[in-house]
């Protein structure tokens, strides 16, 4: 079965955005080994906002930024994204999960963003969890883990610095499993 990995970049503070949803404060620009990252995913998830800001980051605007990984947007209100190969998905999310998760293949990354990753968690659905935590404090802004209505036990299967030689600075990046009893 495919494991759903929940990989996100949050300020110490716990956003993955600022209140306008700016993530212009999230840098690429640390020795982490994204090959290695993405080398073990081949689809992606993630919410409408969440799509609209990878679609605004993308320089040509028109094509999946995630080209070769199935791309699925969770939304209420778009019917389409405009982008080829990109499917929109609504209602019962765990269906639409597990049916993924049956399918042979590489890791599912849940890309983003706060409400999603809420959902995905309550519904018992997140394995595994890669954070990468910035060295700032937003102070305010889209929180990562918004209230949600369960515990989720997790076991530490790494972490590491990740350096940044223009910031003179390093990231933090976690790994954890959900632990199930």
């Amino acid at each position: 079965m495919k494991k759903i990995v929940l990989g996100l970049g949050m300020s110490l503070d716990g956003y993955i955005a600022r209140k306008n949803g700016s993530v212009d404060w999230l840098s690429m620009e640390w020795d982490y080994d994204w090959k290695a990252f993405f080398g073990n995913i081949d689809t992606v998830l993630m919410g409408r906002r969440s799509w609209e800001k990878a679609l605004e980051m993308n320089p040509s605007g028109d094509s999946n930024p995630y080209k070769g990984m199935e791309t699925y947007v969770f939304s209420n209100t778009l019917s389409e994204t405009g982008v080829e190969d990109v499917e929109i998905v609504g209602g019962d999310i765990t269906e639409f999960a597990n049916e993924l998760r049956a399918r042979n293949g590489k890791k599912i990354w849940l890309s983003g963003g706060g409400e999603l990753a809420k959902s995905f968690l309550e519904a018992d659905l997140v394995d595994e969890l890669y954070l990468g935590i910035s060295p700032i404090f937003l102070g305010s802004g889209i929180p990562l883990f918004p209230e949600f209505n369960r515990e989720v036990h997790l076991r530490l299967l790494g972490n590491k610095s990740c350096y940044n030689k223009a910031k003179d600075n390093a990231m933090i990046e976690l790994a954890y499993e959900v632990v199930r009893s």
